[in-house]
C-alpha cells in the first residue's frame, strides 16, 4: 500500500493548542505518514475534496448559530462529496481513524471550526476526531454516505441527504444496530414517506431506537434482506404508543 499520512489525537490536540495561542506550529512536526513505497494513496483526491467542500460552504452563511439549520443542509450535501472524493481510497485507509483526524485537522480546520465553532465557541475535539474517534466531522460525513449509497440507481445518494443531524449523529451513526446496512436504509426509508405515510417524528425516533437496540440482543440484523428490515421497522414503528407526524 502506497504511503498516507496520519495524526494521534494526543499530537491533534497540542498542535490545535498552539495553533490557538498563535505559538509558531510547524504541521510537519505533529504528522506521521503509514504505508509503504514512495508515492503517496493519490493526493490529488485529497485536494479536490478541499475545493469541493469550500465551494460547498461559500453557499452557506459565513457565520453558524447553535443548532442552525443550515449546518445540517451543509452536511446533506457534503457527505456525497467527501465519499466522490475519497472512494478510490483503500479501505485500510479509511478505517484508519488517525487518517481522519489527520485530514481534518491538516487540511480541513477551517470548515470544522466554521460547522461546530458557531458564536463564539470553541470546537470541541471530538469533532477533530480526538478522544471521541467516531464523532470526526469527515470520518461521520464519509460513513453517512457508504452505509446507504444505493448503487445502479438514479440517485445513489438520496437516502444519504434524508434526515437531520440528529438523527444521523444520535440514532444512526452512534448505534451498534446501524451496522447493519438494511436496517439504516429501512429506518432512512421510512422517514422519507416510502414505507409508509407518516414519517416519526423526535419522540417516535427515540422510542424506534430503543426498541432496535432491545431487539438486536437477540436478532442479528446484519443477516436480514432489505424486505425483511424494510417489515421489521414497519412493525416496530407502528406498535401502539410510537408517536407520527
Amino acid at each position: 500500500m502506497s504511503k498516507y499520512f496520519v495524526m494521534a489525537g494526543g499530537d491533534a490536540l497540542r498542535y490545535l493548542s498552539r495553533r490557538d495561542t498563535e505559538e509558531a506550529t510547524d504541521l510537519r512536526e505533529f504528522q506521521r505518514t503509514r504505508g509503504e513505497g514512495a508515492d503517496f494513496v493519490d493526493p490529488a483526491s485529497i485536494t479536490r475534496l478541499v475545493t469541493d467542500l469550500s465551494n460547498l460552504k461559500n453557499e452557506f452563511p459565513d457565520r453558524l448559530r447553535r443548532r442552525d439549520q443550515e449546518g445540517g443542509r451543509f452536511e446533506q450535501r457534503a457527505c456525497e462529496i467527501v465519499h466522490r472524493c475519497l472512494s478510490g481510497y483503500p479501505r485500510e485507509v479509511l478505517a484508519d481513524m488517525d487518517f481522519w483526524t489527520w485530514l481534518a485537522v491538516a487540511k480541513l480546520s477551517s470548515l470544522v471550526e466554521w460547522r461546530f465553532g458557531t458564536e463564539g465557541r470553541q470546537v470541541k475535539p471530538e469533532n477533530y476526531g480526538i478522544g471521541k474517534r467516531v464523532e470526526n466531522m469527515l470520518f461521520r460525513l464519509w460513513l453517512r454516505a457508504d452505509l446507504v449509497k444505493e448503487e445502479n440507481t438514479k440517485d445513489p445518494y438520496e437516502l444519504a441527504r434524508t434526515g437531520d443531524q440528529d438523527l444521523w449523529r444520535s440514532h444512526i451513526i452512534r448505534q451498534g444496530y446501524a451496522n447493519a446496512r438494511t436496517i439504516t436504509k429501512a429506518l432512512l426509508r421510512l422517514q422519507a414517506g416510502r414505507l409508509r405515510a407518516k414519517r416519526l417524528n423526535i419522540d417516535g425516533i427515540r422510542e424506534l431506537a430503543k426498541r432496535l437496540r432491545r431487539l438486536r440482543a437477540n436478532v442479528v440484523f446484519e443477516y436480514l434482506t432489505a424486505e425483511q428490515a424494510e417489515s421489521l421497522i414497519i412493525e416496530l414503528s407502528t406498535i401502539p404508543d410510537l408517536a407520527g407526524e
